[in-house]
Parts: C-alpha cells; structure tokens; sequence
C-alpha cells in the first residue's frame, strides 16, 4: 500500500518546481537530463551533484522508494580506488609572486655629460643608462635606472623626492 503512489511521482515532481522563474526551454531541458541521467544510473543530476558534495552515494528518492537513508555512506568498489592524499602532500606548494620589472625612472637630465656620468655614478648598484635626449634644439643626457619593479621604482621616487 505504502508504494501506490510512486508511478505518478515522476509526473507530480515537474509541478512543484512550477512556481520557479525560469524559462520553459531550461525547465524542459533539465528534466530531460534528469531522465536520461536517472534511466542510465538510477540518480537525478541533484542526486550526483550531492554526492559529489559529501562524498556518499546520495539518492533523494531512496527513502521514499526504498525505505533507505538519503546517504549511503558504504564504500563502493570504485570509492577504495581513489587515492587520498593527506595532509601537506594534499596541497601544493605557493608559488612565489615574481616581480615584474618593468618600469624605469629618470633621476636626471643635464646638458653637460660629465654631470650625467656623476649621476649615473650614484646609482650604480642598480642598472643605469645615459640616454641621449633632443629637447628645444639642445642635446641633454638623460639618467635612467632600470627596468625596476613596481615597489623599487616607488621607493627610488620617494628617495628622490627627499633630495
């Protein structure tokens, strides 16, 4: 007596989803994946989707249909040959952000290049160039550190604009 009414279950199910906002076509389309994925495995998409979530055969219309629990928490033959890692080897290791070092900054700009190379001179344990500049007709020798990452070409800044 208790199973009279699971033949017309499938067909009372799509009715209590009817107060949902979704288009017809994506109502129709996963009640069709819900058929053709409870016809081959005997679960909904939602059956999977739970069990993939706890890690347990989960079925929701087991109890209703079998008189079992929702979750069936036995191991299958398939579930003793996932590989489990524990502990450490479970996560990778970070990776280190690396800086880019894309920026460059001018220190100094003179006419005369002896002054330039005094500069330069200042900043030689970073990379530094004299770069020819034609600015108003006039030939200025331009000192330029680089390439920088964004944090040292702040920080060279900041030392510059202290003097």
């Amino acid at each position: 007596m208790r199973h009279w009414g699971w033949p017309i279950l499938p067909l009372l199910l799509p009715l209590l989803a009817a107060g949902c906002v979704l288009p017809p076509a994506v109502t129709v389309a996963s009640l069709a994946a819900d058929g053709v994925s409870y016809a081959t495995t005997g679960k909904s998409v939602t059956d999977h989707g739970i069990s993939a979530a706890t890690g347990e055969d989960c079925a929701l219309l087991r109890p209703v249909l079998n008189d079992k629990p929702i979750c069936d928490s036995t191991l299958t033959a398939r579930g003793k040959e996932v590989p489990v890692e524990q502990g450490g080897a479970a996560v990778p290791p970070p990776v280190a952000a690396v800086a880019v070092r894309d920026q460059y900054v001018t220190v100094g700009s003179f006419l005369d290049p002896a002054n330039a190379v005094r500069a330069a001179a200042a900043y030689a344990p970073l990379q530094v160039n004299i770069v020819p500049a034609e600015v108003g007709g006039r030939q200025f020798h331009r000192v330029v550190v680089g390439p920088l990452s964004r944090d040292e070409a702040s920080k060279l800044k900041l030392r510059l604009a202290a003097g």
